[in-house]
């Protein structure tokens, strides 16, 4: 039956199918659908997202434009560009998980289509096709971009601020239009997440300047532009300027010294490991991708005179990893990325290689999507995470595929092998938004106790509780422990079992209605029901 399949005209008319004038379009097609799938099928949860998500809807609810709050505490996180995308998604679509993440959807849309025109574009249509196809396979920048959180705008504000750099240099720095748009994306890079965007492409840029022949000071000459200066400090400064005056330069200083050199010089809140943590997470991250990067890499070593964006592409990567190497907190997102870049890359390698080429590359992706759906299904591994306990046998059908594609690579197909390979990545990806998720979903508390507070406007909280309450009741929740509020009988707070000692030392009368585990936490969340009117804290 696979023999048929293989060799026969349903499998792969041609190798040269990206050829065809119709399938830019299809292929497009395709990616936006994958980069949407799935958005609104499991709430907003994740620690991240619920304080994000949360944030705008406060925002959105108090028409609120500067100060970012949560929970009505003002946050010193994250620049407001985000909020102001999950604002506009809330109005179009409601204060819901689709609301709150249709424009990180859209984002990794946009960058994936700019991969695809520029590699066609530069390259011709393999690399477009095999450039895109590494990020629709890989996991990590598919479940980045279902995420309501700052990073897919920081990610396509970044590859927009290169690839216009890019242009400007490859027209010989003549065309000032294409500095001019870097200045524009750069600054709303640093509206996304802050003056780590200048510090990435600043360096990338430093380094490009300092390996062309070309004279340093010559290069200098063309980047520095005062309209450009002008355009990124009009977009950029203001809002920076507007918080610092609102709160006396309390949230810069949060801001930059907490959550930027803090972060960078010590870990935070536990996310701190060795320095080759950081290379695993972009291995991992960019499967199956990674598997022809360092061939590629060796190919830009051994060219002559390299395409301009395949080395603004390793420098950009090199630098990021370095970067987030040396840095004391150590998260996956922070790598993300270069995942556009190493896409570029691999497109670019895989455009002008003999089918040969695709040998290894096959052979290692097909074990790894062989293996890893298996492999989630092992006894041992449901006793460390006892989440996905009820995985669909569906998440066999990626193994299937990568069963296949090792069959292919065998047959000498390795090109096919390649394809099929990746397709069964995607496979695993669609699974999880459509059915792992959405299940495990099911089994967190805020699901599991709507039905308790869906209706109950007076919910407070005690010392600690799941952000995502917030946001999924959609209103504030207060501390009992304000003065200003006394909880009457009938009235819900939510703390977690670490805190009910105290919680009974305040006096309050209360009864536990509900318990639940925090997902993927060491915390277990509690629900109490206020029985006794007119109580008050003890002081």
């Amino acid at each position: 039956m696979f023999g048929t399949i293989i060799k026969g005209p349903v499998f792969f008319v041609g190798m040269n199918f990206y050829e065809q004038k119709w399938f830019p379009y299809l292929f497009i097609l395709v990616g936006l659908g994958v980069h949407f799938m799935g958005i609104g099928a499991y709430s907003i949860y994740i620690l991240d997202e619920a304080k994000n998500a949360a944030a705008a809807m406060e925002m959105y609810q108090n028409q609120e434009s500067i100060m970012p709050t949560f929970n009505g505490l003002p946050r010193y996180d994250k620049p407001p560009l985000h909020y102001y995308f999950f604002i506009m998604g809330y109005e179009i679509f409601g204060i819901n998980a689709v609301g709150a993440r249709f424009f990180s959807a859209m984002a990794g849309s946009t960058c994936f289509v700019l991969v695809y025109l520029l590699s066609n574009k530069l390259f011709g249509r393999k690399s477009a096709f095999y450039a895109g196809l590494a990020l629709l396979s890989s996991i990590h920048w598919q479940l980045q971009f279902h995420l309501a959180v700052p990073d897919p705008f920081l990610i396509t504000f970044l590859f927009l601020t290169l690839i216009s750099y890019e242009r400007y240099v490859s027209a010989l720095f003549q065309s000032k239009y294409y500095l001019y748009a870097a200045a524009l994306f750069l600054a709303l890079a640093t509206l996304s997440k802050g003056p780590v965007a200048i510090v990435l492409i600043g360096l990338t840029v430093f380094f490009y300047m300092v390996l062309d022949k070309r004279p340093l000071g010559y290069h200098i000459r063309q980047v520095v532009n005062f309209k450009a200066l002008l355009i990124y400090s009009i977009i950029s400064l203001p809002w920076y300027v507007l918080i610092s005056i609102q709160t006396k330069g309390v949230w810069l200083k949060e801001f930059i010294f907490h959550h930027n050199l803090n972060r960078f010089s010590s870990a935070m809140e536990g996310h701190g490991a060795g320095a080759l943590l950081t290379l695993i997470f972009v291995a991992v991250g960019f499967i199956p991708g990674i598997a022809a990067l360092i061939p590629a890499i060796i190919k830009v070593y051994k060219s002559r005179k390299p395409p301009v964006i395949i080395v603004l592409a390793l420098l950009f990567s090199t630098v990021t990893i370095i970067f987030f190497m040396v840095s004391g907190t150590k998260l996956p997102n922070y790598t993300a990325p270069v995942y556009p870049f190493l896409a570029l890359m691999v497109g670019w390698y895989f455009s002008s290689v003999d089918p040969a080429k695709f040998k290894g590359p096959s052979i290692v992706a097909s074990l790894l999507i062989f293996i890893i759906p298996l492999a989630l299904f092992l006894p041992q591994l449901k006793l460390v995470i006892p989440e996905i306990n009820n995985l669909s046998i569906w998440f066999f059908i990626p193994s299937i595929l990568g069963c296949i594609g090792l069959f292919l690579s065998f047959d000498k197909k390795y090109e096919k092998g390649w394809l099929l390979t990746c397709l069964g990545y995607i496979c695993f990806t669609g699974l999880l938004f459509y059915d792992a998720l959405p299940s495990i979903d099911t089994n967190n508390p805020v699901s599991q106790s709507k039905n308790l507070w869906i209706n109950n406007n007076r919910l407070f909280y005690f010392r600690a509780f799941n952000p995502a309450f917030v946001f999924n009741s959609k209103q504030r929740i207060p501390s009992i422990e304000d003065p200003k509020y006394a909880p009457k009988a009938g009235d819900l707070i939510i703390t977690n079992n670490k805190n009910l000692n105290e919680l009974e030392e305040t006096g309050i009368k209360a009864s536990k209605i509900f318990e639940g585990a925090d997902l993927f936490e060491g915390s277990v969340t509690v629900i109490m029901r206020v029985y006794e009117e007119e109580l008050f804290i003890s002081q």
